[in-house]
């Protein structure tokens, strides 16, 4: 064989991800040396970048997408060639050259179309446990118990629930044979696909939930905006259209896509880490997505609800706190209390116990105590009243009318008694220990805010 058949064959190999280790190390050695290579490389990827799917699985759903997710490969083939380009100018340079050789050592992966973000209890096999910061290609994926958090090379976020059973085929299409996924898709990734044997889900930019079970049925749920879906296997099935808070099913005895109860309970382990929540434990609970769950008409006098709010917002002013340091929260004056300074990017929470109404059960006292931990820092805690409505016109969402007074007692110095909220950050500052009495008539509120992603 030719240098030139070698060469085709290897960035044939790398675009359709089936390379093997020992040929990628061979292409990284070819890369530096010739220059004609690293061109037809960005040709070759080019093309493949703007087709529907990648060769190897083309069996498994060939389709043309439909108009708004041409308009998403197309930006995403421009930023794809400046991208690579900006690649290849640095290995004509010389830049390339001075990196290590080891693949393990080496910055640059090609082969990486996702990360792992987050890792909650997640294990490939018996004893495999699955580590954050591990890399994603091509293939397949088994995820035996626990949930990780996907983060794919072009914004996307999956999260993923065991036992499942996924194939990831490249950065805009995935295979979910069993298990629960939910995904968050942004602008830069319109048009992200998850494949099930009976349907096929084309994000329209949104957030939703795919769940295949061990009967083969696929449940699709829309936390927001909206998802196409489509009978897999089926040439003359018609999209359905699948807005916010609503869900449709695919059965594998049925050749049609049909409407079904808006059931989120399937989703609730997955999705708190889609959110940035690695764990809620005792009474502490997630609330559970969609266009109505909010905090001026929930209500759950049994458990501390975490609503998420902005994410990756950065204020244009200063934010007054309660709270930045580890440790247990103690009433301060409001002059006294802390500030964080604008121009941080920040993701906020808001935590919520409700009580019974006054003069129902007046004689019943309880403690309802949780624990937190977000995948990023917490870098403040409120809780005062005025804080919360000062905070609230920067992190509320939008529309929801956010009822008061609401804060929270902890006990004053000294005083022994019983019955006193508590709220102590850990040392690690992404953990949140909360003890919050119950008191007829009274509403509990905590925002957090999370020092988020850029």
């Amino acid at each position: 064989m030719s240098t030139e058949q070698r060469d085709l064959e290897l960035v044939n190999g790398y675009c359709t991800g089936s390379l093997t280790d020992a040929e990628f190390l061979e292409l990284e050695a070819r890369l530096r040396e010739s220059s004609q290579l690293r061109q037809l490389l960005v040709e070759y990827r080019s093309i493949e970048t703007a087709l529907p799917t990648s060769l190897p699985f083309d069996s498994i759903r060939p389709s043309e997408p439909d108009a708004g997710v041409k308009d998403g490969v197309i930006r995403r083939l421009r930023f794809e060639v400046v991208a690579l380009a900006a690649v290849v100018v640095m290995l004509a340079g010389g830049v390339f050259l001075l990196l290590p050789v080891s693949p393990v050592q080496n910055p640059v992966d090609l082969r990486r179309i996702a990360v792992v973000a987050d890792s909650v209890g997640a294990y490939r096999a018996e004893n495999v446990a699955i580590q954050p910061g591990e890399s994603i290609a091509a293939g397949h994926l088994t995820l035996l118990r626990g949930v990780i958090r996907l983060d794919f090379v072009n914004g996307a976020s999956l999260a993923v629930e065991g036992p499942a059973k996924i194939d990831v085929v490249n950065k805009m299409r995935v295979v979910l044979q069993r298990g629960v996924v939910t995904a968050t898709i942004p602008e830069s990734a319109i048009g992200f696909v998850v494949d099930t044997d009976t349907a096929h889900v084309v994000d329209l930019g949104t957030a939703f939930g795919v769940s295949v079970g061990n009967d083969g049925t696929t449940d699709v749920c829309v936390f927001e905006g909206e998802v196409s879906v489509s009978r897999n296997g089926s040439t003359s099935s018609e999209p359905t259209l699948v807005h916010e808070g609503q869900a449709v099913r695919a059965l594998e005895q049925s050749s049609t896509i049909d409407s079904t109860h808006y059931e989120v309970a399937p989703f609730e382990n997955a999705w708190p880490v889609n959110s940035g929540v690695l764990q809620t434990t005792g009474s502490m609970r997630f609330v559970s997505p969609g266009p109505d769950f909010h905090p001026g008409n929930y209500e759950d006098n049994e458990h501390i609800v975490v609503f998420p709010e902005r994410t990756g917002f950065i204020p244009e002013e200063a934010i007054r706190v309660d709270m930045v340091d580890p440790g247990e929260y103690a009433r301060t004056d409001y002059r006294d209390k802390p500030v964080l300074p604008s121009g941080r990017r920040l993701t906020s929470y808001l935590l919520q116990l409700d009580a019974y109404p006054e003069g129902k059960n007046p004689n019943r006292r309880r403690s309802v105590r949780g624990q937190l931990t977000f995948a990023n820092p917490i870098v403040g805690v409120i809780t005062m009243n005025r804080l919360l409505k000062e905070s609230e016109a920067v992190f509320g969402l939008p529309d929801v009318s956010y009822p008061t007074p609401r804060t929270i007692e902890p006990r004053p110095e000294g005083d022994l008694r019983k019955g006193f909220d508590s709220l102590i950050l850990a040392a690690d500052r992404r953990t949140l220990f909360v003890e919050l009495q119950e008191n007829p008539g009274h509403l509990d509120q905590i925002r957090v805010l999370i020092e988020a992603e850029e």
